[in-house]
């Protein structure tokens, strides 16, 4: 009778532990963010587009998307997508991604114009969210022959 006693406060205990939650569930996507770039900011095809990203997710960031796309499509826009998976789950993560923006060449022409980046994320529930900057691209202006 000595052991069961002690055996059932240790069990009622750690039920009533293991059954209070603390903490809201997670049921958002994580917080994305953009650092290093303004709102229709201009680039010029032919440079490297580099961006900045920062995400927080209360229970961790597993993988995201990043793509770039006219905002009034053509069959002459420019695209581009890149999945990232990540080897663990992160709180916070800052990363850096560089896409190069294509030069005109006498083949092919890109639309200038509106471009979107557009960033989805992913935590390890599989809560996603999704983030937009607008961002201006368009063609460098021809110096003038000598």
């Amino acid at each position: 009778m000595k052991i069961i006693k002690p055996l059932i406060v240790l069990f009622l205990a750690a039920f009533t532990l293991n059954s209070c939650n603390n903490g809201d569930p997670d049921t958002v996507g994580p917080t994305t963010e953009i650092t290093n770039i303004t709102e229709g900011q201009e680039f010029k095809f032919g440079e490297n587009l580099v961006m900045y990203f920062k995400f927080t997710d209360q229970t961790g960031i597993n993988e995201y998307e990043y793509k770039i796309y006219a905002k009034d499509y053509t069959n002459d826009s420019f695209m581009y997508d890149n999945h990232i998976e990540l080897a663990g789950y992160y709180t916070t993560l800052e990363e850096a991604r560089s896409v190069l923006l294509p030069e005109k060449s006498a083949t092919e022409e890109y639309q200038e114009g509106e471009y979107l980046i557009e960033v989805t994320a992913a935590d390890i529930l599989g809560n996603l969210s999704t983030y937009y900057k607008t961002i201006n691209i368009v063609y460098p202006e021809d110096e003038a022959e000598d």
